[in-house]
């Protein structure tokens, strides 16, 4: 029956890292013979007390005439006790995944990447009472005032623990409480016997006896990623050459198109240059590197591979997506993005010259020309009647001046459709939609709004 044997140094785990805890203090016991003003320090070890008898014997060189030492700290286990109040489902269990990191058997260092993965059950634990006595052995009044001073100040009223470092033992943390104190064990009068002085402290530790755990590998396929365009004989397989024509615009290069989960990101323009940069879901305060989003889906190739962005806001419609390449800048957190002009919406309404703050704005002034026929401005605020224009104007709307005077030439508060319009002056595209006037693709876009076509590794 030695294969139903198990033993994991619970409870021995248990009574180390609570001896431990009283390791390190000290007394001070005069000062230094050299030179009298330097305080003299020593160190009071902590041990297990409940040692065997032959370690006894060899620490008291086998003789029964070597007097114990002081100052000294015993630890040792007073009791082990059932605690009901504690005890919970026996038959309760929880299971957790857990990924490996990824080893390198030729350089026998672990890499970045993940590894093996491995599903642990585990079982309901046995809730006890641990009692650890404390026993300070001290050979006068003063170095007991001093250690129990160091120690009493710690209990308020508990300790925390931990027994392991494992990440999915749901018993690691734990409590030590003292629960008594003992202050000598003479008699009073002390008499003339030389007896050492020993102060007792009794605390409590809520401990959990864990059954073993259940640990069987995964098996479940995680991630797939497969080269479905580089197949070279396709007239030896039996298909149907329509059924390609979905991936004709992929010039029968390798590749994957998937779409990063968890991640969004930003497409902002710079001058006359435009930028993706990625960011965590929901905090845009500081942005991750390219290498992050991409290590599980491909390779960028700088200048090939292809940004799809739903400008639209519609994650259904696979068909109008705004297309361009990427490529390196230098920088770990942002990409070049080289747009593909003919897959940006056709403009519905007809080009402005410029966008303007209608209240403040002035023909001939500010760069902006005299009045000329057919001049569009798209107005950024209201203004009324008793401006330059003319007319009440509403932010959003676009004005017009047909020759003899400012029009309203689209009605942003009477508009419901979306619309497209291109402003002359930056050649940027701008969309309306629910009620004003936004850049057709630069701005924030969540995770599935989004996607990658990537060149992958064969």
């Amino acid at each position: 029956m030695a294969q139903n044997h198990f033993y994991d140094n619970q409870i021995r785990r248990y009574i180390l890292q609570f001896v431990r805890m009283f390791s390190g203090f000290t007394v001070k016991t005069g000062r230094k013979m050299n030179d009298g003003t330097t305080d003299y320090y020593i160190r009071v070890p902590s041990r297990y007390g409940d040692v065997s008898r032959m370690a006894a014997t060899i620490l008291k060189g086998n003789s029964e005439n070597v007097v114990s030492s002081a100052p000294f700290i015993a630890c040792w286990v007073q009791s082990l006790q059932p605690d009901r109040q504690r005890l919970q489902e026996p038959f309760f269990n929880d299971a957790v995944s857990v990924n490996e990191r990824g080893f390198d058997s030729n350089t026998n260092s672990y890499t970045s990447e993940p590894g093996q993965k491995y599903s642990v059950k585990r079982l309901m634990p046995v809730p006890y009472l641990l009692n650890m006595q404390v026993d300070i052995w001290t050979s006068n009044t003063d170095q007991k005032l001093q250690l129990l001073e160091q120690i009493l100040v710690l209990f308020n009223p508990a300790l925390e623990i931990q027994h392991n470092d494992n990440p999915i033992d749901w018993t690691t943390i734990t409590t030590v409480e003292m629960t008594d104190l003992q202050w000598t064990s003479r008699g009073i009068p002390a008499g003339i016997e030389d007896q050492i002085d020993i102060a007792t402290m009794i605390f409590q530790i809520p401990v959990w006896i864990n059954p073993p755990a259940q640990v069987t590998r995964q098996n479940t396929i995680r991630n797939i990623i497969n080269n479905i365009y580089t197949y070279s004989d396709l007239d030896s397989i039996d298909y149907d050459p329509d059924a390609f024509e979905f991936f004709a615009d992929l010039n029968a290069q390798s590749s994957v198109i998937v779409t990063p989960d968890n991640y969004a990101l930003k497409i902002y323009q710079d001058g006359s240059d435009i930028f993706a940069k990625p960011y965590a879901n929901g905090n845009y305060d500081a942005s991750i590197s390219w290498d992050t989003v991409l290590k599980n889906y491909g390779t960028l190739d700088s200048g090939v591979s292809r940004l799809r962005l739903k400008y639209h806001g519609e994650i259904e419609d696979l068909n109008a997506d705004v297309i361009g390449t990427l490529s390196s800048t230098g920088t770990v957190d942002t990409l070049a993005f080289t747009i593909d002009t003919d897959t940006l919406p056709t403009n519905t309404v007809t080009a402005v010259d410029r966008i303007i703050n209608a209240s403040t704005a002035k023909p001939g002034f500010n760069s902006i020309p005299n009045v000329a026929m057919g001049q569009r401005y798209l107005t950024l605020n209201e203004a009324d009647s008793s401006s330059v224009w003319g007319i009440n104007v509403s932010a959003n709307d676009i004005i017009e001046y047909n020759g003899t005077e400012w029009v309203k030439s689209f009605d942003a508060s009477s508009n419901s459709t979306r619309e497209y319009v291109q402003n002359t002056f930056t050649t940027q595209q701008f969309k309306f939609d629910k009620g004003e006037w936004t850049d057709t693709y630069q701005g924030i876009y969540e995770g599935g709004y989004w996607r990658l076509e990537l060149v992958t590794t064969p």
